[in-house]
């Protein structure tokens, strides 16, 4: 693990911040959209069936995240404020907007980032409503319906009483500094020991197999390719 610049972590990339682990979705103005890698802890998205977040008990379970996260060390200009669209999947924008530090993410963005997104070991909570109730229809069906994702990656509706998983969303400030395994960095100390050795020991193979093969009846004649030498003559225990 290093430590890095938010803004430096590519998208679909686990860094750690203040102890918890987090997914890249998106670069974002002055911002880095995150998931968190995992389920939180499991609530109701409103015990009294409201399924608009910006009223929602789920609400304070997400504030109470984001104090969390205070506790092991962000700071005010860490999370930067989101606003998260209510639009319901009937195309009605009665709820509006949410203005929050931590939220939920939305089918839409869900649908844009599933496939970087991790599967998580139980069904958790979106912010889009399945539909609003219509002024001029006394039909409230469905109304108090909220989408999910399920542990598979596929997507449902629950109703808003029901108890599923948070999983909150933030958008940090790009200037963060957090852990972040680069797959492709440097190797751990002992990998990089071995892997040292092992290329001395070719070096030394190839100055042997130089001096036994520099009389005439070698020519044309080459040594083992480096693949070739440590499948099948490279001995480690010769190292110790």
């Amino acid at each position: 693990m290093k430590k890095i610049e938010l803004r430096k972590v590519p998208c679909g990339e686990t860094f750690i911040a203040f102890g918890e682990e987090f997914v890249v979705l998106d670069h974002v103005d002055g911002g880095v959209l995150s998931l968190r890698k995992s389920i939180w802890k499991k609530a109701q998205f409103d015990g009294n069936g409201n399924s608009n977040l910006a009223e929602a008990s789920i609400r304070k379970v997400l504030g109470d995240y984001v104090d969390h996260l205070k506790c092991a060390g962000a700071t005010d200009d860490a999370i930067l404020p989101m606003c998260v669209d209510l639009k319901a999947t009937d195309g009605t924008r009665m709820y509006g907007y949410c203005d929050c530090d931590a939220g939920l993410l939305t089918l839409e963005q869900y649908g844009k980032y599933k496939d970087i997104i991790p599967l998580a070991d139980d069904w958790w909570w979106l912010a889009t409503p399945v539909w609003t109730r219509w002024l001029r229809s006394p039909n409230t069906h469905y109304a108090n319906y909220v989408w999910n994702v399920n542990s598979d990656g596929g997507y449902g509706s629950w109703g808003a009483n029901n108890s599923g998983g948070v999983r909150p969303a933030l958008i940090f400030a790009s200037c963060l500094l957090v852990s972040w395994q680069d797959e492709e960095g440097e190797d751990a100390p002992d990998e990089a020991v071995r892997k040292e050795n092992q290329w001395d020991a070719y070096i030394a193979y190839l100055n042997d197999w130089a001096d036994d093969h520099s009389d005439a009846e070698s020519y044309g004649q080459t040594p083992a390719s480096f693949d070739e030498w440590l499948e099948n003559e490279y001995d480690p225990d010769e190292e110790q």
